[in-house]
């Protein structure tokens, strides 16, 4: 059984990871209705490039935040992540200024050039909302991240159905995106902004250099593995807008949203309670093993069934849903679901590098597999211009890639058990 403490934390995080994915997934009929595909497309290209450079948005310093012995020195992690991201955001300001029709006529979209102008706010909401995210782990509020999630969706669904009825188009889509993490990073915030941040009331200019050298790891091995991951989804929308049309980039879009996205969000709510437990638990010298295996067997379960049904029926259940216009995108979702549920029930093995300090030999594997899925990707649709044969050939790698990855961390943990007393076989 799980421990009730853990089981709890799961099931805060996880309830409103559930729920913060099904409003969106219950109103997005609605805006398949109210807007085109092509439109989608724009969405899909701006959350990419955005998403690409928030991971890298703290320098990753954010994820060191649960690991300290020491409240102070999480919080000089904390102050460093938010120092980052802020340098980071006003950075991205020059070219979206400058460059912005450029940028967006390289990216196979001139129309999206005006709503370029939202990328730098939208990168500092969706950053500052990842590192308070870590901070309220460390501190076991999962009702404030839980919180934080709802108010996301409810804001980003909110804004984008009254933009589509009123016929703003594109820019309702941008807009609600950015004002869905602005809400997510309000609902983060709540308890720390009651405090007037008096957290930050001891940063020290010492202590920010001492803890940024500490674990340099982080901006050093974990932000070109997150951006290479990340950068990986930016360069297949590349492909896919040059060689199949926007259409299809709006039809993975669908996908990514009612799929991909919503089985991230609550695969991440799981992972931030193992992350701590399981800094917690190498700390101690407790086994990992056992908590990481518990773990992906209660993802699987509960991934298992709609994920079947979504890879037998997903072209039907994707016309039904959302209107005939869209079951080209079921096709597509119905060939990647057996990447997507491994990537939802292996998600907590990525964070057991970061406790066990193997980022390095992680980001060696991940760059490894994620070339080989470009090379591949791009082969197949260059030289045939199907995309179903595309996907098709993502998919098999991602499973493949997702499926090894996680074999290697459970022998990490098996080689780590070894040497703590009473470890138990999975």
């Amino acid at each position: 059984m799980l421990r009730g403490a853990f089981l709890r934390s799961v099931l805060t995080l996880a309830g409103g990871a559930t729920l913060a994915m099904a409003i969106p997934l219950l109103f997005s009929p609605l805006l398949t209705r109210l807007y085109s595909p092509n439109e989608f497309a724009l969405l899909t290209l701006f959350v990419s490039w955005l998403s690409n450079l928030a991971v890298a948005a703290g320098g990753r310093y954010e994820l060191a935040v649960v690991l300290p012995a020491e409240d102070r020195d999480a919080t000089h992690l904390l102050a460093l992540a938010m120092i980052v991201c802020t340098a980071l955001s006003v950075a991205a300001l020059l070219p979206a200024l400058a460059a912005r029709e450029a940028i967006a006529t390289w990216l196979g979209a001139a129309e999206l050039a005006p709503w370029l102008l939202f990328l730098p706010v939208s990168l500092w909401c969706a950053g500052a909302a990842q590192i308070w995210v870590n901070r309220n782990n460390r501190l076991r509020r999962y009702d404030a991240n839980a919180q934080g999630r709802v108010a996301q969706a409810l804001t980003l669904t909110a804004v984008q159905i009254a933009g589509g009825f009123a016929g703003f188009g594109v820019a309702a889509l941008i807009i609600g995106q950015t004002a869905g993490q602005a809400a997510a990073l309000l609902g983060e915030w709540r308890r720390d902004m009651n405090e007037r941040f008096a957290c930050f009331s001891g940063v020290s200019v010492e202590g920010l250099k001492r803890l940024a050298w500490q674990y340099r790891e982080f901006p050093a091995v974990n932000t070109p593995h997150a951006f290479a991951v990340a950068l990986q989804d930016s360069f297949l929308l590349w492909l896919i807008a040059h060689f199949a049309g926007t259409a299809v980039v709006g039809y993975y879009g669908l996908v990514l949203r009612v799929l991909k996205l919503p089985a991230a969000i609550v695969g991440q709510a799981v992972s931030q309670v193992i992350y701590r437990d399981l800094a917690e638990a190498h700390t101690r010298g407790r086994p990992l093993r056992p908590v990481l295996c518990k773990t992906l067997k209660l993802l699987a379960a509960l991934a298992v069934l709609p994920f079947g049904l979504l890879a037998a029926r997903g072209e039907w259940l994707f016309s039904l849903v959302f209107g005939s216009a869209w079951g080209e995108a079921g096709r597509l979702a119905a060939i990647l679901a057996p990447s997507f549920f491994l990537s939802f029930a292996c998600a907590p093995a990525f964070m057991v590098p970061m406790v066990l300090k193997r980022q390095r030999t992680s980001f060696a594997l991940a760059l490894g597999w994620l070339s080989a899925n470009l090379a591949a990707f791009a082969a197949v649709i260059v030289m045939t211009r199907d995309t179903v044969w595309a996907f098709a050939t993502m998919s098999v790698v991602m499973s493949l890639y997702l499926a090894s990855y996680t074999i290697w961390v459970l022998r990490l943990c098996r080689r780590e058990d070894r040497r703590c007393r009473g470890a138990v076989p999975c």
